[in-house]
């Protein structure tokens, strides 16, 4: 197999989940703003009235003819998040990979329909040089890397999730899974597994994954190491592990993952009351990174499937 590509297209899906995230952060609705559909008035309904005898010959109908209603023009839209910030990030967020990621399985295995799973294990490291209070993270799988798209399907493959405390059935919702949030003080380190399994509904080809672990923005001239010095902009900390594999029919050749690893140090737990200890950060609002929300991650999937269909090299900051 080729060397793999995708591992040059991460800053356009990073850029994507950004976008994706700030929009839905900045363009929020107020309650008011939002459409709800009115019940129609008493008065709107028009009583029949009762209509005289039929002449002879004329047909009766067994039951009275329903008028035709315009449907309502103001139809409820899904709220927006309310927004959490007031001037800031005006710069723009930029990627910094200091969130470093160490992975390991997948990359080269060829899944057989209902056969075992493959395992990929990512190790992120906290190098940022301030503490992350909130970490999102996210699989992303799909099949955009033939000419050939197939139609698909969650029951394409079965997917189980270890976040330190034993493996757990997970469901994909359409491509993308939403691994439970952790946060990471500097200089700790978090693990996280992966099995996938082809159920025997997958179809025979080409697939990728692309797991992704983000933080939240923070303002430029608050981190030691921000990833430029522009104006007004921030700074999200962010890496991901990429693996491209196959899937085969029962009786095709299945590559071996080489044993995960993972690199020495303290691991920190996901649960919101567990995990390394967190520096305050201060009772000013401006020192506190700005939440850019789990769909930021869930964006990843649209921005790595745009990358994938176009194969554009791209470099991270």
């Amino acid at each position: 197999m080729g060397a793999f590509t995708m591992r040059n297209s991460r800053l356009l899906a990073a850029s994507t989940l950004v976008a994706l995230s700030l929009g839905a952060t900045l363009c929020a609705a107020t309650a008011g703003a939002v459409g709800i559909t009115a019940s129609p008035s008493a008065g709107a309904t028009a009583t029949p009235s009762a209509s005289a005898p039929p002449s002879a010959g004329a047909t009766t109908p067994s039951s009275p003819t329903p008028t035709a209603t315009a449907g309502p023009t103001n139809l409820p839209t899904r709220p927006v998040p309310a927004p959490t910030v007031d001037n800031r990030c005006h710069g723009g967020v930029y990627q910094s990979n200091l969130l470093k990621v160490t992975g390991t399985g997948l990359y080269g295995t060829t899944l057989v329909k209902g056969g075992q799973a493959a395992e990929m294990t990512m190790t992120w490291e906290n190098k940022s040089g301030v503490d992350l209070p909130v970490v999102h993270n996210s699989l992303y799988v799909t099949d955009e890397f033939g000419d050939r798209p197939v139609q698909w399907s969650t029951e394409f493959f079965d997917v189980q999730l270890d976040t330190g405390s034993g493996w757990k059935p997970a469901k994909l919702d359409d491509r993308a899974l939403l691994a439970p949030e952790f946060k990471l003080a500097k200089g700790e380190k978090i693990t996280y597994k992966v099995r996938i399994a082809a159920t025997a509904k997958a179809p025979v080809g080409h697939y990728g994954a692309n797991y992704e672990a983000g933080s939240d923005a923070f303002d430029n001239d608050k981190v030691p190491t921000p990833a430029n010095n522009k104006p007004q902009a921030c700074t999200q900390f962010l890496d991901d592990y990429l693996g491209e594999f196959n899937v085969g029919e029962a009786g095709a050749t299945t590559a071996t993952n080489a044993p995960a690893t993972t690199a020495p140090g303290a691991t920190a737990s996901p649960s919101p009351s567990g995990g390394p200890h967190l520096a305050e950060t201060g009772s000013s609002s401006n020192t506190l990174p700005i939440a850019l929300g789990g769909a930021a991650v869930l964006a990843v999937g649209a921005g790595t499937l745009v990358a994938l269909r176009r194969r554009k090299p791209a470099t991270r900051s």
